[in-house]
Formats: structure tokens, sequence, C-alpha cells
């Protein structure tokens, strides 16, 4: 096995110009390969650190977390995995983590904004990793499929919030090293594997389409009803997401490809009933 450039410290890129840094993480993300016993160790190590010093999470099934616990996450796998190159490499540019309740499908999303200032010219880049609480809080409620993030089985919120967290880790130093990133692309997936061990780039949370078909057995096409100012209203299921979107006949409404006009409502999951229930 090859000497994990992990070991590095993050003394050893002080001085260093901002492509130098750039080059230096391109080398540790294509040449860094790591044993699964390593690997696991180190993962486990972060998983009891973080869980230990946050302020937020009471268990690894937690019920509330912050984005600092994103932040400290990230930044023991920069140390951890990538010797401190990932941050040496941001070179002051902005990083900031969010939750994020209203990612419905995605477990996570990095992004990388750019622009210029008015005044001097110069170019403006930040970052942010978002984590979608919905989908974690939503998971790990006695579901009885396995819960598979990045092709990896997960027993708890935490290790689910830690693939994640690894998934995102790669976009953006895979930004930050080649100026883009994919999660279909060869070089995304090589550098998720040969770090962390992922053996997909999608996860298997569960979304509130699951809950609502498995549950409430509601799904695109059902017809369903619910209160309103003291009314019933009845309509069809036309797509699930956060909440529901019910299409209600109405005569005034906007004209869907079925030749019938409807209102539109959002509608959460729980006001839901099946048509035939009342």
């Amino acid at each position: 096995m090859a000497e994990p450039h992990s070991r590095k410290s993050v003394s050893s890129f002080a001085g260093r110009d901002p492509s130098a840094k750039a080059a230096a993480l391109r080398e540790i993300l294509t040449e860094t390969r790591l044993d699964e016993a390593a690997r696991l160790a180190m993962q486990a190590q972060i998983y009891e650190e973080v869980l230990r010093s946050s302020r937020n999470m009471d268990s690894a099934n937690f019920t509330a977390f912050h984005p600092d616990d994103l932040q400290r996450m990230v930044q023991a796998y920069d140390q951890r995995f990538l010797g401190g190159a990932c941050s040496a490499a941001l070179e002051g540019r902005p990083l900031s983590f969010r939750l994020a309740p209203r990612l419905t499908r995605a477990g996570g999303l990095t992004k990388w904004t750019k622009r210029r200032d008015r005044k001097t010219g110069v170019l403006l880049e930040e970052f942010e990793i978002s984590v979608s609480s919905h989908l974690l809080f939503q998971t790990f409620k006695g579901e009885q499929r396995e819960v598979k993030v990045v092709g990896l089985p997960c027993t708890d919120r935490l290790e689910a919030m830690q693939r994640i967290v690894e998934h995102e880790l790669v976009h953006l130093c895979e930004t930050l090293a080649w100026q883009g990133s994919s999660c279909k692309g060869e070089r995304f997936q090589s550098i998720a594997t040969r770090l962390f061990g992922h053996l997909e780039h999608t996860h298997r949370l569960v979304t509130t389409a699951e809950v609502a078909r498995t549950r409430h057995g509601i799904q695109p096409g059902s017809r369903v009803m619910f209160e309103m100012a003291g009314h019933w209203l009845h309509g069809i299921v036309n797509r699930v997401t956060k909440r529901v979107t019910v299409l209600v006949p109405d005569i005034n409404g906007r004209q869907y490809s079925d030749g019938h006009r409807y209102t539109r409502y959002y509608v959460p999951l729980s006001m839901l009933l099946p048509s035939d229930r009342k």
C-alpha cells in the first residue's frame, strides 16, 4: 500500500502559491490509496470525535444537529485523510455549512459561487456544503429495509451523515483541484472509492415519497382528500416531495395535459386521507 498522503501536516502547504496548493491536492486525490483497515479506523475516530464534541447531538441517532457539527466533521476528514490539503487549497475562499430541510431527494449539496467585485473587478469565490436534515430525520425510524448511502449500509444517522459529508467533500476537493466536479464522472468515483470505500454515488435514505407510498398508500395518481377552512377537498396526487402536490378540480383553475382544470395545493402528508376513507 502506498504511504497515505493524509500523514502530511498542514505546514507542508505553508508558503505555497494557490496553484501549487491546488496541484498538491490533485496529487493527493490522484495517488492516495488507503487499505480498508486504515480507512475504517479513521472513519470510526471521526464518528466518535464528532459525537463527543457536539453540543447538539445527544446520540448517534440524534434529533438535532447544527452547521458546526458539519464543519467539525469536514475539518476532521481534511486533517486525517488529506493532511489539511483541502483547507490549504481553499486559500481564504469562504466555506460555509448549512442544514437543508428543503433537500428532499439529495442527501447533500455542494455549491460553488463566483462573482466579480464591482469596485475592484476581483473574482470572488465561495463554497457551501449542505446536508439534508429532512432526509436524515425521516430515516432510522424503524424502517424494514436496509438504509444505504453511497452503496454502504448505515445503522444510524451519524453514519449516514458521514457518508454524505464524504461525498460532498469529494465534490469540494475535485472542484478546488480541477475547477469542476461530477459524481457521475470516473475521476470522482475513483477518488470516492479509494479514499472512503464508496461503492455508489447515490443515497437510499427514506424520502417523503417512500413514506407516503409504504405507510399511507399514497403516490402520484392516488385520489385523496384533505380538510381546508372547514371543507373537504378531493383531488389527485400530482407529486410527492417534502409536501404533496394535490390537484383539485376547479373550472377556474389552470388547464393540464389531461384537458381538465385544477387548482394546485401543497399539502403536508399528515393532512391527507384516501378519498374513500370519509
